[in-house]
């Protein structure tokens, strides 16, 4: 009972619009992407979709984080990606006629003057009709009776699910908000064919644009100068979040929205961690530390991990593994390029790190897509021109390993973003030191931030 209700509690919601105000346009804003762009990508997924076909993509509710304070907005990134709207209370709807022209309808929130002093107001029709090469513009109040309209008589409805869950108070149940709305909307009209557009956006997503690679390589770029920065100011005696909050005031400072990603800085035992997170720990002379981190600019992330020694010099079994890492990685990189299989990359870096006795010590996948999301969406088939991938294999000696006590505790991993080009492939991080020659050079210089 106690599940049934709280299903029904949770459809009334996500079935309801969203009453919090929205923000301003994000990547559409400064026109990052041209018009004519996002309109291309709209025709491109009506295009895949069957006739008699409806898509629906909406704004993920805003996220309160304590009482009546809430996470920062952002996106869905398929929404993202059709409209550029960085805005709660959005929706679009493509329809695909059996024989005639197809519609695409896309919904804002209303602005609020008499809310102005509370919060960012919302754009025009008018102002998003121009940024984004539409037609047909209404507001986010008119949603639920348009749709309404526009479902009966059709096949299929393809409708953009948040991976949320919720869980059973006091409970282990989970209950995917995913399942329980094609359950109502199957309910409601019986006959409809209710599926994902996650593969349709994917297949698009994967390749890159010129104007989504210019904003990738800024990401990239400012995420490069916060590492480089990160090598100059480490040092024993701070802590983790100190070097976090330095790699994080460059990123703001250089005009990135967000993190891509929370930032991982394990010193010592935690450098063995592959997603830590907490960062509080202080660093101590001796150290490696890895720094996994990325900035966010206009909705596309960065990626890009290096691994320092805490007093500016690597020692002997820290060179020993960096040195495994670092040519397993060059190896890898090496292995890009169209037409090769995604899965070799990540079988060229094992076999090198496996032949030098520490296979059991590399515990994931080498690569990922990176774009709109910092684990990206795509096919894992065939590297393709456009595609942006990241390289980062890597070694984690923990405590209580099988190996020679002198190596326990050290945990490296280097990894880079690389483009997929027609002739091979581009380090678009390549600016970053990774021999360890010019990481212990970076480090004996002084950085303008250590004094902060």
């Amino acid at each position: 009972m106690r599940c049934a209700n709280l299903r029904q509690t949770l459809l009334t919601f996500l079935l309801a619009a969203n009453l919090a105000a929205g923000v301003p346009l994000l990547a559409a804003g400064g026109q990052d992407i041209p018009p004519a762009e996002y309109a291309a990508r709209r025709a491109a997924v009506l295009q895949q979709m069957p006739d008699s076909s409806v898509a629906v993509f909406r704004a993920p509710a805003i996220k309160t984080r304590s009482n009546d304070v809430e996470y920062e907005y952002r996106q869905s990134s398929n929404l993202l990606y059709l409209t550029g709207l960085n805005e709660s209370q959005v929706a679009l709807i493509l329809v695909k006629y059996s024989g005639a022209a197809n519609e695409a309808v896309l919904f804002i929130p209303k602005a609020n003057p008499a809310r102005g002093v509370w919060g960012d107001q919302p754009l025009s029709a008018e102002a998003v009709k121009a940024a984004l090469d539409l037609k047909s513009v209404e507001y986010s109040d008119a949603f639920e009776d348009k749709l309404k309209d526009m479902l009966p008589g059709k096949k299929v409805l393809f409708y953009s699910f948040d991976p949320d869950f919720i869980y059973e108070p006091l409970g282990e149940h989970k209950v995917f908000i995913s399942r329980e709305v094609k359950k109502a909307l199957r309910r409601k009209y019986p006959g409809l064919r209710v599926k994902s557009p996650s593969k349709m956006l994917a297949k698009l997503r994967q390749v890159k644009s010129p104007a989504e690679l210019k904003l990738m390589q800024r990401a990239i770029d400012i995420t490069a100068k916060a590492q480089m920065e990160a090598m100059r100011a480490a040092r024993p005696g701070l802590f983790e979040y100190q070097i976090e909050a330095l790699i994080e005031f460059v990123f703001k400072r250089e005009g990135a929205e967000y993190p891509a990603f929370p930032s991982i800085i394990g010193s010592g035992p935690n450098s063995t961690v592959l997603h830590h997170w907490r960062n509080r720990r202080k660093v101590r002379d001796g150290d490696l530390i890895v720094m996994d981190v990325g900035a966010e600019y206009h909705g596309y992330s960065a990626d890009i991990t290096r691994t320092i020694p805490a007093n500016g010099k690597f020692s002997e079994k820290q060179r020993e593994i960096y040195q495994i890492v670092l040519r397993a990685q060059k190896a890898a990189i090496d292995a890009v390029a169209p037409g090769v299989p995604f899965r070799k990359i990540h079988q060229v870096a094992r076999k090198i790190i496996e032949d030098a006795g520490y296979g059991k010590y590399f515990t994931h996948g080498t690569s990922h897509f990176l774009g709109l999301d910092t684990h990206d969406v795509g096919e894992r088939g065939t590297l393709q021109p456009g595609m942006v991938l990241t390289v980062e294999p890597g070694i984690y000696i923990r405590a209580g390993s099988e190996v020679d006590k002198a190596y326990w505790n050290i945990g490296v991993r280097i990894e880079d973003d690389v483009l997929v080009t027609e002739d091979g492939h581009k380090v678009l991080s390549g600016r970053v030191p990774r021999e360890i020659e010019e990481i212990e050079a970076l480090m004996r210089q002084e950085s303008r931030l250590s004094r902060m």
